[in-house]
C-alpha cells in the first residue's frame, strides 16, 4: 500500500478512536432522556454514530429537577515569572526489578521517542500522524510522568519536553469559547477539523471527556513536580473551565448548522471517570457522580450495571468496556462504590474464558483494518459481547484481546492467574521500533491487530508505574502531595 493511503487509513482509525456519541440539549430538566438527531461528532473514546436514525420521543416518566451546580473555580494566576525549571528528583523513584517489565517498557517508550514533536512537545495520536486530541494528550503527559519516574527518560530531556509543552500550552490558539478546540495540530499547534483540515477559528467544539483526561495528566504534573505548578494554573487559568459542566452534567459542543450546540457528554463508566478527574480541579459534575441513570443487566449470570441511555433512546451507545474503569483504578484508585462493578466486570471476562476457552479483554481500540474502530464490550445496546463500529454494525469476526486491558488488569490484581496470562499472552505483541500494537485477534487466523497508538503505548507505561509504585495510583493523595512540596 502506498504511504499515503496507509496515513489516510490510520487517520480514519484515529478519527474513529476520537469520536463521541452524545443526545443534543433538550428542553426538560433530565436531560438524558431526550432523544436527539445525530451530527457528526469526533472527540473522545464514547462513540457518536453520524447516521443513525433516531426514533420519534416516547412517553418517558419525570425525574426530579437536579440541584444547580456552582460554577467551578478557576485556578487563580501567580505573578511568578515564566522561566524554564529543573524538576527536583523525586525521592525514590520507583524500579521495575522483572526483565519482562523492563522490556515491555522499553517498547512502549519507542512510541514516544518517535512521535514527540520538538516543535510543540506534543505527542501524535497515531504513529506518524501529526494530529490529536486532547484525550491523546492526556495519555501523552502520563506516558512521559511514567517514563521519567521509571529511568527511560533522562532528567534533562524531561525538562526540554515539559518546558517545550507548556511554552505551547501558554501560547495555544483558542476558540471564542475559551476552551482548547477538539483536535489540534501535534507539529504546529494550529487547530484543526476532525478530519485533519484546518480550523483557524475554532469551530469544532470541545469535549469534556477529553478534557477531563487532560486535565488529570496536567494535574499529576503540577503535584508531583511542583516546580512546574504556576506554570500549569496559569495555563489552565486561561480556560473557560465553568463551560465542562452544566447542570450538574458533563457538559461539550458539537457544530451544528454554524454555530455551537452544547450537549451532554458520557455514558456510565466514562462519565465518572471524566467526574472524578475535574474533581482534581474543583469542578463539581455532582449528577454524573450521583444521579447517572443506570438499570442492572445479567451477562452470562453476572450483575452488572449499565446506563439506561442506549443507542435507541438517546442517540448514543451505551458500551460497558473495560478502559475507564481500568485508567480509574491506574490512575485514581477504585473508590468503594464502583468496586463491585469493577469485580463483576473482570468475573465475567473470566467466566467467558472459562466457558469458550477464547482468551478475553474487551476495549475500545483502533484496527489495523476496516472498519478502522471497534468498541468492543461486554454489555451495550440490549446485547453481550458486541463487537460494533459507530453505526452499531456487529463484527464478531473482529473481536480482539487489548493490550492496554491486559497489562493494565495484571497491574491493579496481580495475584490472579487470569491477570497473568492475560499480561503474558500481551507482552511481546509490538514492534521492536515502534511500540505495542492494539492487541490480536480472538480468530487466530486474524492473528495480531497491528494498530499502534498513543493510548496503548501510555497505558501500558502506566500500568508499569503503577506496579512499581506498589500498586499505588499514579494521582498522589493529599498527604502525600502536602509531602513533596515541601
Amino acid at each position: 500500500m502506498a504511504t499515503s493511503g496507509i496515513k489516510s487509513m490510520i487517520l480514519q482509525s484515529v478519527l474513529y478512536a476520537t469520536t463521541n456519541q452524545q443526545p443534543l440539549l433538550c428542553p426538560i430538566t433530565a436531560r438524558w432522556q431526550c432523544f436527539s438527531t445525530p451530527s457528526t461528532i469526533i472527540a473522545a473514546p464514547d462513540n457518536f454514530n453520524p447516521d443513525v436514525q433516531i426514533p420519534s420521543p416516547q412517553i418517558v416518566p419525570e425525574r426530579n429537577a437536579p440541584p444547580v451546580t456552582p460554577l467551578p473555580v478557576k485556578p487563580k494566576p501567580t505573578a511568578t515569572p515564566e522561566k524554564s525549571v529543573t524538576p527536583s528528583p523525586t525521592t525514590s523513584l520507583p524500579r521495575l526489578t522483572k526483565e519482562a517489565d523492563q522490556i515491555a517498557a522499553g517498547r512502549a517508550w519507542k512510541y514516544f521517542e518517535r512521535n514527540w514533536n520538538p516543535q510543540t512537545g506534543l505527542v501524535n495520536s497515531a504513529d506518524n500522524l501529526p494530529w490529536t486530541t486532547w484525550w491523546d494528550q492526556g495519555s501523552a503527559l502520563l506516558g512521559i510522568h511514567a517514563a521519567y519516574q521509571l529511568g527511560l527518560l533522562p532528567q534533562d530531556i524531561f525538562q526540554q519536553r515539559m518546558n517545550t509543552l507548556l511554552k505551547t500550552l501558554e501560547k495555544l490558539p483558542l476558540p471564542a469559547t475559551g476552551l482548547p478546540n477538539k483536535a489540534y495540530s501535534t507539529r504546529t499547534a494550529e487547530m484543526r477539523q476532525l478530519n485533519d483540515t484546518p480550523d483557524p477559528k475554532g469551530r469544532s467544539g470541545w469535549s469534556v471527556l477529553d478534557m477531563a483526561r487532560f486535565l488529570l495528566g496536567l494535574h499529576v504534573m503540577r503535584s508531583h513536580y511542583p516546580e512546574y505548578s504556576d506554570r500549569i494554573n496559569r495555563i489552565v487559568a486561561r480556560w473557560n473551565l465553568a463551560k465542562l459542566v452544566k447542570d450538574g452534567w458533563l457538559n461539550g459542543a458539537i457544530p451544528r448548522a454554524g454555530r455551537l450546540l452544547e450537549v451532554q457528554e458520557g455514558r456510565l463508566g466514562y462519565e465518572q471517570y471524566a467526574a472524578h478527574s475535574l474533581k482534581l480541579w474543583n469542578i463539581q459534575a455532582t449528577n454524573a457522580l450521583s444521579n447517572p441513570p443506570v438499570k442492572t443487566v445479567q451477562v452470562d449470570g453476572i450483575t452488572l450495571q449499565v446506563d439506561q441511555r442506549n443507542l435507541k433512546n438517546s442517540g448514543a451507545t451505551n458500551y460497558l468496556t473495560n478502559d475507564p474503569y481500568l485508567l480509574w483504578g491506574l490512575e485514581m484508585g477504585w473508590n468503594d462504590a464502583v468496586k463491585p462493578q469493577v469485580q463483576n466486570l473482570f468475573k465475567v471476562q473470566l467466566q467467558r474464558f472459562k466457558r469458550t476457552g477464547i482468551l478475553t479483554a474487551v476495549n475500545e481500540d483502533s484496527l489495523d483494518r476496516l472498519p478502522y474502530f471497534l468498541y468492543y464490550s461486554v454489555y451495550s445496546n440490549g446485547q453481550s459481547w458486541q463487537a460494533v463500529n459507530t453505526s452499531g454494525k456487529a463484527y464478531p469476526q473482529l473481536r480482539f484481546v487489548s493490550t492496554k486491558a491486559a497489562f493494565s488488569w495484571f497491574a491493579l490484581m496481580p495475584d490472579d492467574p487470569y491477570t497473568k496470562r492475560l499480561r503474558d499472552f500481551a507482552q511481546n505483541l509490538s514492534d521492536k521500533n515502534r511500540g505495542y500494537f492494539s492487541g490480536r485477534y480472538e480468530n487466530s487466523q486474524r492473528g495480531i491487530n497491528a494498530s499502534i497508538d498513543i493510548n496503548t503505548n501510555a497505558i501500558v507505561l502506566e500500568s508499569l508505574l503503577y506496579q512499581a509504585r506498589g500498586r499505588h495510583p499514579l494521582v498522589l493523595e493529599a498527604r502525600s502531595q502536602g509531602r513533596q512540596q515541601k
